[in-house]
């Protein structure tokens, strides 16, 4: 009998040893294999800097590396965590603070370079200008209903800050605030002295209407605001320094001159006609001063779909990005911007943007803010 029940209590610490050990294998198991699938001691993190260590929150397991950690919890498997995004969890408490364990790996590839992680409270995410800022709650929430950075509102430039019953973040292009009472309310940058980003079309009228930038500065005989013709000076110089005579021919414009020219058209072609080639006054992004229209010293083609096919055109298509500027008016948008295909019509956005609606294939300024369409007035 004796013999029985120490049979019995062996098996039974046997077993309960067994069951105590079971979850700090399978987590060394997955955590060694996502060292491995992430390049092993030549990869990411690098080589251990120690063992696995378990027992932590919720019955969670880690290892250390040289460049970040793996963490392993029964409810979200092994994830990394390094580098600017990881200091970030750490900052904030790691797997005990706000955000608990990360839900899966980091992913980049966003727009201008961007990575996220997310995790079971959150998630943070990261750009090359921005750095990394966390994105949590009711804000996020009303930020991904903007397309989160693909959106109008770009990526977070600050953490949530919560005060006096009131939380707030701001963005690229505005600021998301939240309070118990009203919910989230989202405001925009719409500053067009302030901003290169600012979108003026059929549905969005510039404010007031007879708005004037400044300082305006002569390039060729158009005006242009300063940071534009910096870049359009720049833009010109290229393109003759290739072999394209490229000219301006029309900058900035005054809500009296565009008054002006949009009656002519109108009274030569008719209203519909007119609207589809010409803007109203105070909707007319040639008033903003950062719009310029180009073409050929000789004149061939101008201001008509042809001009696509000469030297300066070909050139502008090629080569404007990289200065700043977009063809505003692409070929086959015109159910999104409302206008005809103009070639001509350059609109600087800044280096950062028309870089990024390149590589990301966004035809349009509305593309690349998530913005509504503007087909008509």
């Amino acid at each position: 009998m004796l013999v029985h029940l120490l049979i019995a209590l062996c098996c039974a610490l046997m077993t309960a040893g067994s069951l105590a050990t079971a979850p700090s294998s399978h987590a060394r198991t997955a955590i060694d294999a996502r060292h491995a699938q992430l390049g092993g001691a030549g990869g990411r993190l690098g080589p251990p800097t120690g063992a696995e260590f378990c027992g932590l929150r919720n019955g969670g397991c880690q290892r250390n590396y040289q460049r970040g950690v793996i963490v392993w919890s029964p409810a979200t498997g092994a994830q990394p965590s390094y580098g600017a995004i990881g200091q970030t969890w750490r900052a904030h408490g790691s797997r005990n603070g706000r955000f608990g364990y990360p839900t899966g790996p980091e992913v980049c590839g966003l727009r201008g370079g961007g990575c996220y992680q997310n995790y079971q409270g959150g998630s943070i995410i990261w750009s090359p200008t921005t750095g990394a800022r966390i994105s949590v709650g009711a804000i996020r929430a009303r930020w991904a209903s903007t397309n989160f950075e693909n959106g109008a509102l770009g990526y977070p430039i600050s953490d949530e800050s919560c005060s006096a019953g009131a939380c707030k973040q701001r963005y690229q292009r505005g600021v998301i605030t939240w309070t118990a009472r009203g919910g989230t309310v989202l405001s925009r940058d719409i500053d067009v002295a302030a901003s290169s980003v600012v979108v003026v079309n059929k549905r969005r009228m510039l404010n007031p209407a007879g708005y004037t930038p400044g300082p305006l500065v002569n390039v060729g005989g158009s005006l242009l605001r300063s940071d534009a013709a910096q870049q359009f000076t720049r833009l010109l110089a290229d393109a003759r320094a290739a072999g394209v005579a490229m000219v301006p021919v029309s900058g900035y414009r005054s809500f009296a001159t565009q008054a002006s020219l949009y009656a002519s058209y109108v009274n030569r072609y008719g209203q519909a006609r007119a609207d589809l080639i010409s803007a109203r006054p105070g909707y007319s992004e040639h008033q903003t001063g950062l719009a310029i229209d180009i073409g050929n010293r000789n004149g061939s083609c101008g201001l008509q779909e042809c001009f696509a096919g000469t030297p300066a055109g070909a050139w502008a298509a090629q080569n404007a990005w990289r200065y700043g500027f977009i063809i505003r008016y692409p070929q086959g948008r015109t159910s999104t911007t409302g206008y005809a295909y103009e070639p001509w019509h350059l609109r600087y956005v800044g280096t950062t943007i028309s870089s990024e609606m390149r590589a990301h294939r966004l035809p349009t300024l509305e593309h690349y803010l998530s913005i509504p369409a503007a087909p008509s007035y």
